[in-house]
This record gives structure tokens, sequence and C-alpha cells, in this order.
């Protein structure tokens, strides 16, 4: 690096898809933009990723040839997240993996012999989450969701969960672990988990993502999570909190862990080493594990007389108990500047009896939810936990009533605005995703519109990179030879590429043959690249399944990341197109029919987001979609509404004597009675396994007791005419409501939940005839 060249990192990962990945993508930007570095992202796969995934992983392999274009000619030192894209390695083969690059290498989240490393220490955490367990709430019989084996991080959570049984004198037993593989789809194994271990007290997962599944597993029993049976986590992602209860898991510092390796990346470059090689991991008790900390009676007492603290003492008390492991993220500094004006809004009313108005609330509110610190790095899930756990701090003080009051009524207000910005959010969030996938899809339309013209055709995929996807410049570089992977593993990249064309700011430029020739080296900087700022750039391979096209280099931001994956499917595609288009052009008519097939397959896709596919009804998603745009719709305002909660009982008895084919038939039998038995107009949707539920727009002219004797009617009519030998049956609880815009449906669907609950008390318990 020259004296005053701004540096550059490269910084080698899981793909952007990944939410690990994306987590420490997040530190690594904000610290190169703190520092003014240029950082080269490179997300790959798992190496020798066939052993996670065998099939999904069939092509997977070649993302893996873009960690060989990194090189000291081009970089000044390389970030290598070696725990994640090495998980299936050895430490040798990791080791041989490193040895091959020739420029200094910081690794994370694993220690390798011979390299300097950061990682965070999460065997402490995983220790004190199954401690919590034992000793704070006497559980014995804990059960074990792992990761696979092969991936160290796994096998070490893996081995402190027996290490810490035998210590507290409790027998592993190989029944009570299942064997996950770090994703969500953990639902079936947790099932058998429970069955094959009816007594068990709490279940530990290794990340975050199994316990969604495990969620579902657990919820589907009947079990209530954090009283019934504890749960707990690792990670800390935001999915933790977007379950329900909150999910009790372990901080594992991830985007701090991103954030600092930049600067011992710095380090590494000035000086040939590094300062610091290890973070800490801490248990973040949250309601999963039966813990809810603001009603701990020692907390209140601890803090004394309210009188007796100023409002600084009060909310540091707040933050002390509550936001700690915030404290040294690299973040902190701005989300507390962003949070402590905030939180003066509710000292003030405690203080110096001041009072707000909602639209001065709201609009407090928006300016923490609209700011990046927020956005990018603290999230929205969390804030709005936080409101919860502010709530139920202040008000469980010891407070004159008319403030208790206004205090309730202001969070009421806050937590209210939070429910209906959230649920905006994510509306805009499903109509985003469904403008990417036009946008993305304009890239390959366009490349068909023009592929007999290399200079259109290049020009105008250059523009549609930087007008629909939003990257500030992009490259996109052809191979005359393909990478070759070679025997041990590793990939020998070609000496050369072309840089057929690419966009910067605001112009789109298609190279002649002559100027677009350059070495490999120098596909990360090169006259054409924007040297005269500082930049993150992602390099992707274009591929169609075995076929590798060439590289896609974007300039990009946080905000467009996971456009880059997605962006360069379809430019593969593309060019996947140009290339058939010029062997034979009589391919015309096909590829257009390529390309109505994929517009109906989308359409399908539309259709299958918001539909169960075995009933026909509504899906979860579709339920609540529908719902709201009912509640926002003014003139449906003070409407007399129903909502309600149907759950077919004993499925699984269905199930397990009869088979899952009668098992459908039975929830289908009910998707028809329901069908019969509702009003024109109701929504109904199938929201589980042997879960329902209605809402209806409009009570007018009908009565519930109408409803029930209609559901009773169809009911018994189908049991009577089915010919089957068990009963078709259901329990049921309604909740009458007056529409508004703001209406908590949730909150009215708890009710209607509790009413269902009882309901099933009074029914059979075995469904033969």
């Amino acid at each position: 690096m020259r004296e005053n060249e701004r540096p550059n990192i490269g910084f080698l990962t899981c793909h952007l898809d990944n939410d690990y990945a994306f987590e420490i993508c997040k530190g690594v930007e904000y610290a190169a933009e703190e520092a003014d570095v240029n950082l080269t992202i490179l997300p790959g796969m798992y190496l020798n990723a066939s052993y996670n995934d065998p099939v999904n992983a069939k092509y997977d392999y070649q993302y893996n040839s873009i960690f060989y274009y990194a090189n000291k000619k081009s970089l000044d030192a390389l970030i290598i997240s070696i725990g994640s894209v090495g998980s299936f390695l050895s430490v040798e083969d990791k080791k041989a993996f490193l040895d091959q690059f020739d420029l200094p290498i910081l690794t994370i989240e694993a220690e390798i012999p011979g390299y300097p490393y950061l990682f965070t220490e999460g065997a402490t955490g995983m220790r004190d989450a199954i401690e919590h367990l034992i000793k704070d709430h006497g559980k014995t019989k804990i059960g074990f969701v792992s990761g696979r084996l092969e991936n160290a991080d796994a096998l070490e959570r893996f081995n402190v969960y027996k290490k810490v049984l035998a210590e507290n004198g409790i027998e592993y037993e190989e029944k009570k672990v299942a064997y996950g593989n770090f994703s969500e789809f953990t639902e079936e194994l947790v099932t058998k988990l429970l069955y094959d271990n009816p007594d068990l007290e709490a279940i530990v997962f290794a990340n975050d993502t199994m316990a969604i599944g495990g969620y579902k597993a657990i919820k589907k029993r009947g079990l209530k999570i954090g009283k019934d049976i504890l749960v707990t986590g690792f990670d800390n992602t935001p999915t933790s909190l977007s379950l329900s209860p909150p999910l009790t898991t372990v901080d594992n510092n991830v985007m701090d862990l991103g954030y600092y390796a930049v600067y011992q990346a710095l380090e590494l470059i000035k000086t040939g080493e590094t300062s610091m090689s290890l973070l800490h991991s801490k248990l973040i008790k949250r309601l999963s594990c039966g813990c809810n900390p603001t009603k701990n009676p020692e907390v209140i007492e601890s803090l004394g007389e309210l009188e007796n603290l100023d409002a600084s003492v009060l909310i540091k008390t707040f933050k002390d108990l509550f936001m700690s492991h915030y404290d040294n993220s690299f973040y902190s500094k701005q989300l507390f500047e962003e949070l402590d004006p905030f939180f003066s809004i509710f000292t003030n009313i405690i203080y110096n009896d001041k009072t707000y108005t909602t639209e001065e609330l709201q609009e407090a509110t928006d300016k923490v939810l609209d700011s990046s610190i927020i956005i990018h790095y603290y999230s929205h899930n969390k804030f709005t936990y936080l409101m919860r756990l502010l709530s139920d701090f202040l008000l469980g003080l010891n407070l004159p009533a008319e403030k208790h009051v206004v205090l309730e009524s202001t969070f009421n207000s806050i937590l209210t605005h939070l429910a209906f910005y959230i649920s905006n959010e994510y509306i805009q969030e499903v109509k985003d995703s469904k403008a990417d996938v036009w946008q993305s899809m304009r890239l390959t339309r366009d490349t068909l519109l023009t592929a007999t013209n290399d200079e259109k055709c290049f020009k105008l995929i250059a523009k549609n990179l930087h007008t629909y996807s939003d990257f500030q410049s992009a490259y996109v570089y052809l191979y005359d030879e393909m990478p070759i992977l070679l025997n041990d593993g590793m990939w020998n990249v070609p000496k050369y590429v072309h840089l057929q064309t690419f966009c910067k700011d605001d112009s789109a430029v298609v190279l002649d043959e002559k100027t677009r020739i350059l070495p490999s080296y120098m596909i990360f900087k090169h006259k054409y690249t924007p040297n005269e700022r500082r930049h993150t750039m992602v390099l992707t391979p274009l591929i169609t399944n075995e076929v590798q096209h060439g590289l896609l280099l974007c300039e990009t931001n946080l905000e467009n990341f996971k456009k880059v994956y997605s962006t360069s499917l379809q430019l593969g595609t593309s060019l996947k197109f140009i290339y058939l288009m010029k062997q034979e052009l009589a391919i015309q008519s096909r590829l257009e029919q390529t390309m109505n097939e994929i517009r109906d397959k989308n359409d399908q896709l539309n259709a299958i987001s918001v539909t169960d596919e075995l009933t026909g009804l509504y899906n979860r998603r579709g339920f609540f979609e529908a719902v709201a745009q009912i509640l926002s719709n003014t003139s449906n305002t003070g409407k007399p509404g129903l909502v309600g909660y149907i759950d077919m009982d004993n499925l699984k008895q269905v199930n397990d004597r009869y088979g899952h084919k009668d098992g459908d038939f039975a929830l289908t039998s009910i998707a028809d009675t329901l069908k019969k038995s509702f009003p024109k107009g109701t929504i109904i949707a199938r929201i589980g396994g042997d879960e329902f539920a209605v809402f209806v727009p409009d009570m007018t002219g009908n009565k519930v007791s109408e409803i029930k004797d209609a559901l009773d009617y169809y009911q018994n009519r189908v049991n009577e005419q089915d010919g089957k030998p068990y009963y078709i049956e259901f329990s049921l609880g309604f909740k009458e409501l007056v529409l508004a815009r703001k209406l908590d449906i949730e909150a009215e669907m708890i009710v209607a939940d509790e009413e269902l609950y009882k309901d099933k008390k009074n029914k059979r318990k075995d469904v033969t005839k």
C-alpha cells in the first residue's frame, strides 16, 4: 500500500442471503466507512458444502471460485470468516486454504495455527444458558437441538451441553438430542424429540434459527413455552425477538465481530500484528426460559424510594438491567444518542408532570424508527421489545396513581403506533420484494429484446444495474475460459477477464474488444473503478447451473447487499440467453415461452404466498393481510365484527391410526364446513397444522349463536355421511369486536384463543366412532 493511499481490505464470508453473514457484514461495513477503508466482500458458500446440503448444494460450490481472486496486487489484507466458510473442514484443511493467499490474513470465528484471529468465545454463553435452566429453574430433563457435528461451532456447543450436565450430576441421554443443520426446518425433528421424551422440561437450541421450527412443534403439542417447557437459543439474531414468547438467547457479538475485525486488519497492515483476539458472549434472559426481570420484586426494591432517585439514575438503572450487553458495542454511543431523548419523555412525565399529545408521541417514535442506527444495527423488533420492557419496568414502580395513568396511556399510544408502523413496514417489504422480482426480471427481458446487438444489449444491462438495482457502480466481467476446480478443492481462476460493460454514477459504457481485456488481479481496481471515493464492493460469480459466465462486481451499501444475489442470478440467466441466441436464432420462440413460464410461476408464487395448499383457504400471511386491508378501509370503521379460532380435535390420533391422507381429508372437511357456516365475506384461513382462524367483517344481521348452530349442523352431517371410522370435530372460540383502523387484531385473537381453550376441555378424548 502506498503512503496516503486508502487501504483496501477484502472480506471472505458466506453468502449474503445467510442472516448470520449479513449481520457480520453490517459491522464490517460500518467500520470500513468509519475508518475510510475500501471494502471488497467476497461471499461464497461453505467449503465442502455438500456435507451440509448435498441436494441444494449441487452447484453452490462454484461460488467459492471468487475467493481465489483475492491477491496482494489489489488488496492490502484479508479478513476470512473461516469459522463459517470452513465449517466442514478439518483444522489442517482450513490452514491449507489460508496458506494459498499471498497477503496478510485475519481469521474470525476460529483460531487457526499461524494466523492472527478474532472470535467470540461462545462456550461461556452456552454454559450460562444451560446452568441457568438447571440452577435458577431447577430443570434436569433438558433436551438439545444441535447443528451438524461436522461444524466446529455445533460441536463446541454440543460438548458444552454434555459437560454442564455432567458437572451438575445429570446423566447424558442420546435420545434427548436432535440433530439439525442450523436452518429453521426443525419442526419434524423437534416433534420426534418431544414424542420420545414426553417429560422434557427444557430444550436448548444451538442457534436461534432452529428454534423457529422448534416453537412450531412445541406449540402443536399444546405446550406453553416459558411455562410448560423452557427454551433457549444462541446468536441473539432478530429472529429471537420475532418469536412469541421472545427467545432467551446468547448474544454472540456478531456485528461487533465484523466491526473490530476491520480495525484489527488495519493494525495487521501497519504493524504486522493484532492487539485483540477475543470477544465474550453473554446470556440474555427473556420470557421463553420463564424469566421476566421486570416483574422481579428485588429489582424494584433495589431502586429504593422514587423520590430519592433523579431521572438519570432511573434510566441508567433500566439500561444497566436490560441493555448492558450493548455497552461495549461499536454503535452504543450512536444508539443511546437516539434513545436517550426518547427516554426523557417518560422521566418528564414522572418528574416534571409533563404530558404529551398522541401526535407528539408518534413524531418522537418515528424519529427513532427512521434513524439509520435503529434500522440497520438495532432493529425495529428490538426497539419494540425494549418499549415493552420499559413499560413493565416503569409501571412496576410505586408511582402516584395519576402518573401511573399518564404513563400507561403514553405506552399504549407508543406501542399501538409501533404495531401499526411495523405492520405497514412488513406490507411495504412485501411490495418491495415483488418490485425487486419485477426489476430483476426486467434485466432478463431487456436482454432478450436486444440479444442480437451486443452494444445495445450490454449497455442496457449496465443501465439496469444502476437504475433498477441501485448500484452506484457495477462491472460485468466475462470469461473466455471458465475457472477450473482442482482435485484438492481449490480453484484455478483465469489470468484474464473481459470487462464487457460497466455503469458508474450516471454513465453506462460498453468497451470494445481491444480495451476490455484485463488481468484478473485488476478486477477490483482499474481506471474505471471509483478510486476517487471510499467504496464497498461485492463480487459474485455469474453462473447458470454448471456454467460460469463471468463475474459481477457491484458498488453497494447495506440496503442493497441482498440485491446482489438476485441480480447475479438474473444476469447469469441473461448471459446464458445471449449465448443461446448467438448459437441458434430459432430458439427465440422457446425463450419467449420460458419467460411466460417465469411470469406464470411468479403469479403462482404470489398466490401460494397467501394460500394454504391443502385447503385452498388463506394461510397465516394471507389472513393478516386480508384483515389489515379491511381494517384500513375507513368505510368499515364502526361495524360489528367477529374474530375466531377453530382447532381440529385429535388430528394426531387420525394421522397415527388412519394415516396422513385421512388427516388431510379431515382438515379439508373442516375447511368446507367453515365456508358453509360463516356469512358471505368472511376471511377464513388455515394458520397452522390443525388451526384455523376466521374474521367476519360485518356481523350485522348475524348472531354468534346462529353461526355455532350452523357449524354444529355441518359438522354432524359430515360425521354422518363421510363413512369414516373416526369423528371429525373441532373446538372453537370467538370474540366479538368493533372494526377500527387501529384495532389490535392479534390481541382480540388472544381472547378468542382463550375461549377455544375452554371449549377444548369438554371435547372427547378418543377419535374413534
